[in-house]
């Protein structure tokens, strides 16, 4: 029998990075003609930063890309915000103040010497197209989408070669970005669902004409689902949970068909989408070139039963299995799940299995609520621990021969966290925002900076 030699190292051209969002960073939410989007305009609990001011990066990107420069990034993952280019989503004409803005931000990137990785749409929804067509229920929206995408691609398409068309579009099966904080039916959310799918077809297809050497794939969050016991009945409950949470986008992205077993289950339920068949064969055209793999935590799943209000995501509960906390596995105050950087390999295994693409992290990091110390430091050890334990399982994924070609972590600097504003922080660089919008919002780099800044320089070979 042969023995399987390993390299040891990540490939030399591996794209260490990180990684960000343009609502949560970037601030000046309607500033140079910009309009609303439906993560401006989404209630915010009282005393909670909002996305006026955010990072503020709009107005200081140049000394963020100096200091991703200093930490020796090869590349940055970032969104362009659709209501930047499109203030309406539809507009007649693209708003030029916008368009110069990622002129600016892409060439200061390529001249520090990082390649810029683009997220066409991360969870900002233009709000006139949430309110005119009800968000991605409406086709129209569709249209809007493809329109927006193809604008990049001419602009942008010179200098960026790497390009996502949707992030975490799972998120969007349970909160539609349509009629925002309201509980949608199963078969509504489904239709809205296949809606972004027919748009990232577009948008794939787009690139691969307009883009020379492009490339783009989805940005998918994947929950690694553990049965709880050996008990058939939690691995089956297992088994559809990672189904419908991790292979929905994706099977509908890479083969255009919604899994086996989900898909009887629609039926079965009367939620099953509707579309015609010129628009089913859409979806299994123009498979995208690579996937983006965005990884936290694993979850645990029991057979059908009471529900555990204490499990992490335990929202994303069906009447046909329970999302449970891990009991084998540690937890933390945010990643009250699992904390199992062996479920990352694991991960990149299924999906390599599964459709036999390149993957690139997109996102994967450690939440932390902090402030400097009495000397002006973050000594943010616990985030170092958990990035060094997800790059030891990465690292052996890459030895395996997994075709993984880079990390961004999540994130560069501290944003806008959801309905945590400030108090919980993933940065390497410290942004001293305080909630209510206050706050120097001077740039402090934590430990995990200096920390990565090595890992960088030594091509992981340290760790």
């Amino acid at each position: 029998m042969m023995k399987t030699t390993y390299s040891n190292s990540f490939p030399e051209d591996f794209l260490w990075g990180a990684s960000s969002s343009a609502f949560q960073i970037e601030g000046a939410n309607q500033e140079d003609g910009k309009g609303l989007s439906v993560a401006d305009t989404r209630p915010v609990p009282s005393g909670i930063s909002d996305t006026r001011i955010a990072a503020d990066h709009y107005h200081r990107y140049r000394e963020d890309v100096r200091l991703m420069q200093e930490a020796g990034l090869r590349s940055y993952r970032f969104s362009i915000a659709w209501t930047r280019i499109y203030p309406n989503g539809e507009d007649e004409q693209p708003n030029e103040k916008g368009i110069a803005f990622y002129d600016r931000l892409i060439d200061a990137l390529l001249e520090a010497g990082i390649t810029p990785i683009v997220t066409l749409w991360h969870f900002d929804l233009p709000d006139a197209l949430d309110k005119k067509y009800n968000g991605w229920l409406g086709k129209e929206t569709v249209e809007a989408y493809a329109r927006y995408a193809k604008t990049c691609f001419e602009h942008y398409g010179d200098r960026v070669k790497y390009w996502q068309s949707i992030n975490e579009q799972m998120m969007m099966v349970f909160n539609t970005g349509m009629l925002l904080g309201q509980e949608q039916p199963l078969k509504t959310r489904m239709q809205a669902c296949v809606h972004m799918s027919l748009a990232e077809k577009k948008a794939i297809r787009l690139c691969h004409e307009l883009v020379p050497d492009g490339k783009i794939g989805p940005s998918s969050a994947f929950q690694l689902c553990y049965p709880l016991t050996a008990d058939s009945r939690d691995v089956q409950a297992a088994a559809e949970a990672e189904e419908y949470l991790s292979y929905l986008v994706l099977d509908l992205s890479v083969r255009g068909e919604i899994p086996v077993g989900f898909a009887a289950y629609l039926k079965k339920n009367d939620s099953y989408p509707e579309l015609s068949e010129e628009e089913w064969d859409l979806l299994k055209s123009d498979r995208p070139d690579f996937l983006g793999v965005n990884y936290y935590a694993s979850l645990a799943v029991k057979k059908p039963g009471e529900p555990d209000p204490k499990a992490d995501l335990f929202f994303f509960n069906q009447e046909n299995y329970v999302l449970v906390n891990n009991p084998f596995l540690p937890t933390t105050l945010w990643l009250r799940g699992s904390y199992d950087p062996l479920g990352l390999k694991l991960t990149l295994r299924r999906l390599n299995d599964r459709y036999r693409l390149p993957m690139i992290i997109t996102e994967n990091g450690y939440p932390q609520t902090e402030e400097p110390d009495e000397e002006g430091k973050i000594h943010d050890q616990e985030r170092i621990n958990y990035v060094a334990d997800h790059l030891h399982a990465l690292k052996e994924a890459v030895e395996e021969g997994l075709p993984v070609f880079g990390y961004n972590m999540w994130s560069f600097m501290d944003l806008l966290s959801g309905s945590q504003g400030y108090k919980k922080r993933y940065g390497l660089v410290y942004v001293d925002h305080q909630e209510g919008n206050t706050g120097s919002l001077d740039r402090l780099c934590k430990d995990s900076y200096y920390w990565y800044r090595n890992v960088i320089e030594t091509n992981g070979r340290e760790l």
